[in-house]
């Protein structure tokens, strides 16, 4: 599972066509990594500073993407990651996308791995090789080994010479 720094995402200036200036930022990374979520093949928590009231975004999330908001004037981000850390059964599944320095020691102290965004986005942006099939070995025309005396036969028969003789 992917745990992301939301605003640390966006702030990189890496995703293309969001920055923090836009009101609806938030929005568009979340439909962004819900492109690239089938492809990285984890679930995705992705955690903003100050929502109101704070907590789980039900109409943001979607089936591989959960967008959690930290209370505003009560936590921010941060807290909200490495609480979310803590409280995971299985940490060393958990990987945490964030460029803050504080916050990766922290996590990692816990057992999770750590990606900064750069690395994160070489992984999200990479195209997902197809397989291709082997490439099939051309078979070699091999001209069959007829006797003499048939090659005659068909010879004479298609080039127009006398009427097939027959076997008697």
């Amino acid at each position: 599972m992917f745990i992301i720094d939301g605003h640390n995402l966006i702030g990189s200036g890496m995703v293309a066509g969001i920055s923090l200036d836009q009101e609806d930022d938030e929005l568009r990374l979340v439909r962004w990594l819900s492109g690239k979520q089938p492809q990285l093949g984890q679930p995705m928590v992705v955690v903003f500073d100050s929502g109101i009231p704070g907590g789980i975004s039900q109409s943001l999330s979607s089936a591989g993407v959960t967008v959690i908001f930290a209370a505003q004037y009560r936590n921010r981000a941060d807290q909200v990651i490495h609480r979310r850390v803590k409280d995971e059964m299985i940490r060393d599944e958990v990987t945490v996308v964030t460029d803050d320095a504080v916050l990766r020691e922290a996590v990692a102290a816990l057992g999770a791995s750590t990606l900064r965004v750069n690395e994160f986005m070489a992984r999200a942006n990479k195209r997902a090789r197809r397989k291709s099939p082997a490439p099939r070995k051309r078979r070699q025309q091999v001209e069959p080994k007829l006797p003499k005396d048939e090659v005659e036969f068909w010879l004479e028969r298609f080039e127009g010479g006398a009427e097939p003789r027959k076997n008697t």
